[in-house]
């Protein structure tokens, strides 16, 4: 499974014609809120010049930059804004301090500029001085308005990370923003070949999860390629896509930490958080692997034997659900056994007869399981089967930018930021 599938059920679709949002000065804007034009018939044509001096980038070293132009070919002043987002070609998304950006005025208003994250993609922005991130230029009629964009690589950025792309695309205004006319991608220095993040599930094949029996199973994560994670790594477990039931499925999920199994305390519902990779984490780390308990507590309202999806999600900062991997697993509710010995009598078929007795003995072979938790329940332990694994490259480009959008009345854009909270972990 990839991992674009993985975070599927994140994506919520966006209007064509939504903006952006922000809070506290700080812009997110939707990855899908501007989709691409044909060429023509438009007011304002953008260009987003290549960068200057030419070169590859070091990690902390020198900047780049290019000049964004904006021509209003119409009669008319013209809105505009637009935004920068960029992406990192390797397994790691970028954190916070990862990018230089800064756009100034070169022929156009005084300017400022910020950089804007939703769920840790970077998200370059410039707007009005006067201003804020909602505000817009108007250009007027056969004009033509100027900036310089800056770009540079911070001494955090990924050393599992490649090149980065930039790419100039419109937020409000009748623009022409084609994407091979503003994208620009910058080579690193160190050049790599950048490898993935393998997220995997095995599970014991048979295994089902009950009141009072276990569903083992085993969550790994292997790294390819040069580098490493500049941050830890949170992993996320979650079943809230079980639909069965009346709404009580009262799963328990336990780990096993330091030799010992730990009962997994929920973050939300029916979703929970797993001890946290180290920083650092390589290919030179290996395997890391996490063994994990599935069970129902005593008011599951499982009645029937069902198969629960459970997803394992993997963030590192601000950068939620970046990679991950799916799996399904058996649940059902408790197993009981009828008594056994019970006798059943068959009477003679002839009146003259004597009556004779014929005890008749079912038994089965399953054994009662009827206690709730899991502390003393029982672990299904048959062989592995295979896994629903999902790899992650340049995992920024697939969640970046996934917020909710306003279209504010008037014109004005009014912005918010929404993120998963990780609250909870061992």
């Amino acid at each position: 499974m990839s991992a674009g599938s993985v975070a599927a059920r994140r994506i919520r679709t966006v209007a064509a014609t939504a903006v952006v949002t922000a809070v506290a000065g700080a812009a997110f804007v939707p990855a899908t809120a501007v989709a691409a034009d044909k060429a023509g018939g438009h007011a304002l044509k953008m260009t987003l010049g290549a960068p200057t001096p030419t070169g590859p980038l070091k990690r902390g070293g020198a900047t780049e930059s290019m000049i964004l132009t904006v021509a209003n070919s119409s009669d008319k002043a013209q809105d505009f804004s637009a935004w920068l987002p960029g992406t990192p070609d390797g397994p790691s998304p970028v954190l916070k301090d990862s990018i230089v950006f800064d756009v100034t005025a070169v022929d156009a208003p005084a300017t400022k500029s910020a950089v804007g994250r939703q769920d840790g993609s970077f998200q370059g922005l410039f707007f009005p001085a006067t201003g804020n991130a909602a505000s817009t230029f108007s250009i007027p009629a056969k004009t033509e308005y100027t900036w310089k964009v800056t770009l540079g690589l911070g001494a955090s950025y990924p050393t599992n990370d490649g090149d980065f792309t930039l790419t100039a695309g419109r937020l409000i205004g009748d623009t022409d923003d084609d994407p091979s006319r503003n994208t620009q991608v910058f080579k690193t220095d160190p050049a790599i070949t950048p490898g993935k993040l393998n997220v995997a599930w095995e599970q014991k094949t048979g295994a089902v999860a009950r009141p009072g029996q276990r569903a083992e199973l085993v969550l790994n994560a292997t790294a390819t390629g040069p580098g490493e994670f500049p941050a830890e790594l949170e992993r996320t477990v979650s079943a809230q896509q079980f639909r069965d039931g009346a709404g009580n499925p009262d799963f328990v999920l336990e780990a096993e930490v330091d030799g010992k199994i730990v009962k997994l305390k929920e973050s939300n519902d029916s979703e929970w958080e797993l001890p946290a990779m180290a920083k650092g984490f390589g290919s030179a780390k290996g395997t890391e692997s996490i063994k994990l308990y599935l069970s129902l507590g005593k008011k599951s309202d499982i009645k029937k034997d069902t198969v629960v999806p459970l997803e394992a999600l993997f963030s590192m900062a601000d950068s939620w659900g970046f990679n991950g991997a799916q799996t399904k697993v058996k649940a059902g509710p408790a197993l009981v056994t009828p008594p056994s010995g019970t006798p059943s009598t068959s009477p003679s078929a002839s009146a003259s007869a004597s009556a004779s007795a014929s005890p008749s003995v079912s038994a089965s072979g399953s054994a009662a399981t009827t206690t709730g938790g899991t502390t003393g329940g029982t672990t299904n332990t048959t062989s592995t089967t295979g896994s629903l694994a999902a790899t992650g490259s340049g995992g920024g480009a697939l969640y970046g930018g996934l917020a909710a959008v306003l279209l504010a009345v008037g014109g004005a854009a009014a912005w918010f930021g929404t993120r998963r909270r990780r609250t909870t972990r061992v």
